[in-house]
């Protein structure tokens, strides 16, 4: 977006969307969390099983598309000088995390979880939520650096690869 042009992009337009539409899942892990040996185990997994179907059906996607869609252009455009190998590696400390929550979706469903459990419950969905937080801060400062560097027809194309690259729309 130039100074003259005060419409956003289709890039811009279309990560703000996502985001829009994924932080309110992200604001809910800390919900979820702060429920966990608080309230009775039936009255949380209803929001635990929204929220797992969420993040496997739809962020997950979601991450691996930004990743492939536009790190690598990212790193083009920086000259290598800021790789996003950290951004990379918190991808992966996601994936983990969220194969922690997968093992716990099976004890929700019975409410058979201990105490022990629920702790190390609320622990990955604390871990998680402040890692999505940082992380989809940390996105919206290297969506400057593409707004600033791309053409519009480049910008529109990675906006489309966004979108396109969706299993399902958010």
């Amino acid at each position: 977006m130039t100074q003259s042009d005060p419409t956003p992009s289709a890039l811009r337009a279309t990560t703000d969307e996502h985001h829009a539409r994924l932080l309110p899942h992200v604001d809910r892990l800390l919900v979820l969390a702060d429920m966990v040996g608080q309230v009775e185990c039936a009255a949380l997994h209803a929001l635990f099983e929204e929220e797992h179907t969420f993040i496997v059906g739809q962020l997950l996607p979601h991450m691996e598309t930004v990743e492939l869609a536009l790190y690598d252009r990212i790193e083009v455009l920086m000259g290598g000088r800021h790789s996003m190998a950290p951004m990379r590696e918190e991808h992966r400390s996601v994936r983990r995390l969220v194969e922690e929550l997968s093992r716990y979706k099976e004890h929700a469903e019975g409410c058979s979880w201990s105490a022990v459990e629920g702790l190390a419950l609320r622990r990955a969905l604390y871990r998680l939520h402040s890692l999505l937080k940082v992380h989809l801060a940390e996105e919206e400062l290297y969506l400057g650096v593409l707004e600033r560097s791309l053409t519009q027809a480049e910008k529109d194309q990675l906006a489309r690869g966004l979108d396109h690259a969706m299993t399902e729309p958010l």
